[in-house]
């Protein structure tokens, strides 16, 4: 359930703001974050752990999923959702952007590197650099210009302008070139704090994996794109025993967001007719979903552990292997090369983590095959990693269509809005409330600089096809 209390606070992205601080089951779950000057490093690397891969799995996931018609609403606001009517006030835009992003995992990152510049706590510092890299990159795919090089300024600062896209994308990588700088030097201490484990190795690996990751969304505005991506790619994860994985809690205080949706808004939710028909003779298909018989299928019951992604304890990637090998085979086939090979190890690696029997990945695995044109080739590593994505990345699903225009999607015939008034699938959300009204004047050069502000419209890295 919500319960709410007002407070009276100051942000790095408004001035003084009355806020409705929220507890909304799955984003804001962290009302005593640490904090001051005395606190260390080791205790706020948990909180931006955490925060991290509830914003990757929660309310944006959401959007995401219902927009990628992996999941339709059924009831409530999910209804709205899947029909497109999507604010400027709700969870997955004003909640994750302040409480999630910017006053949540990107303010703990960005006071992690500042610790540990001071302290030569490189390592920690590698690891922060990794975090901001992952949220920044979910903002600015989901908003476009978004604030950063102002944003945590404090009150030197109150009202942070919007930096271009373009220029972030320039930034993740520069982060993530400085985590690995940061996680080869040499550290007595090592990492500090992580709920993860794993080496200095597997995060630079996974800093390598995430640069793979902002190289190939530039496909459509970037002519090196494809060949930035392989190179990464090759120097990131070699296997799942690579892969980090964030362990949720088993308990309802600490759960994965997705488990905790089904328990809080039972069957507001179900899976989309569409994704389940895709699933057809995959055999992911009952580690995905439960059928309801003759209704729909559902993707989360309590008394069902076969269900991968619902449970309470279920991992969150930072990044996994099976994708690293989808950029590969993708980037391959942009630069005339078969990717075939790696298309079948990264649903292999996928159903394998899955726990899927080596007989139906096999049987399965043996009827792929990358052939026609490029255009065709491409378009089956993208449905083949749509279906492999469930769970773990929606947003990434929601990047790969507005980039390549793959998986085929219909939009809703009731998606016709004031938000989204061409009623094709939504290319963005929009700009939470608590900026247009804290950050005015910012907010609208943003807006201006984009060309407008609906769900329609596109962003810098992501023009229509």
């Amino acid at each position: 359930m919500k319960s709410c209390k007002i407070k009276l606070i100051r942000t790095s992205i408004a001035s003084l703001l009355l806020f409705s601080s929220c507890n909304y089951d799955d984003i804001n779950q962290d009302p005593t974050r640490p904090g001051g000057a005395n606190v260390e490093i080791s205790a706020i690397v948990p909180a931006m752990q955490t925060q991290t891969h509830r914003n990757q799995a929660a309310a944006l996931a959401r959007h995401a999923g219902i927009i990628m018609q992996q999941w339709e609403g059924s009831d409530a606001q999910q209804l709205q959702y899947t029909a497109y009517q999507i604010g400027e006030d709700g969870p997955g835009s004003n909640t994750i952007w302040e409480f999630g992003f910017y006053t949540g995992a990107m303010r703990d990152a960005d006071d992690i590197i500042k610790r540990a510049t001071e302290t030569g706590a490189f390592n920690t510092r590698g690891i922060a650099k990794i975090y901001m890299a992952i949220n920044l990159g979910m903002a600015t795919n989901v908003w476009g210009n978004v604030p950063y090089s102002e944003a945590f300024l404090g009150e030197e600062n109150l009202l942070p302008k919007y930096d271009d896209q373009e220029e972030i994308y320039k930034t993740l990588q520069v982060l993530l070139s400085g985590a690995i700088e940061d996680l080869n030097a040499e550290d007595p201490a090592g990492i500090r704090g992580s709920l993860i484990s794993g080496d200095n190795q597997k995060w630079i690996k996974a800093a390598h994996g995430l640069k793979a990751r902002f190289y190939i969304q530039q496909t459509s505005v970037k002519n090196d794109a494809a060949q930035l991506a392989l190179e990464e790619s090759r120097m990131a994860l070699s296997s799942n025993n690579d892969q980090l994985n964030f362990l949720f809690e088993n308990t309802q205080n600490g759960g994965h967001p997705l488990a905790l949706f089904g328990i809080n808004r039972p069957n507001t939710l179900i899976i989309s007719k569409s994704f389940s028909e895709l699933m057809t003779n995959d055999p992911r298909k009952g580690i995905y979903m439960e059928e309801n018989p003759g209704r729909d299928y559902l993707f989360y019951n309590s008394n069902n552990p076969s269900l991968f992604w619902a449970q309470l304890d279920s991992p969150s990637p930072v990044i996994s292997y099976a994708e690293m090998k989808f950029i590969e085979s993708e980037s391959k086939v942009r630069l005339n090369e078969d990717g075939t090979k790696e298309l079948k190890e990264a649903i292999k690696a996928n159903m394998e983590f899955l726990s899927v029997p080596a007989g139906q990945i096999a049987d399965y695995i043996s009827n792929i095959n990358l052939s026609g044109s490029t255009e065709e080739k491409i378009r089956i590593v993208i449905i083949e990693k749509y279906k492999a994505l469930y769970g773990q990345n929606a947003i990434e699903t929601w990047n790969d269509y507005r980039r390549t225009g793959y998986p085929e999607i219909t939009p809703n015939v009731n998606g016709s809005n004031g938000n989204n008034p061409s009623g094709i699938v939504p290319r963005r959300l929009l700009y939470p409330i608590s900026e247009r009204l804290g950050n005015p004047d910012n907010y609208e050069q943003a807006i201006n600089a984009q060309g407008g502000h609906l769900l329609d419209d596109d962003l810098w890295v992501f023009p229509k096809n």
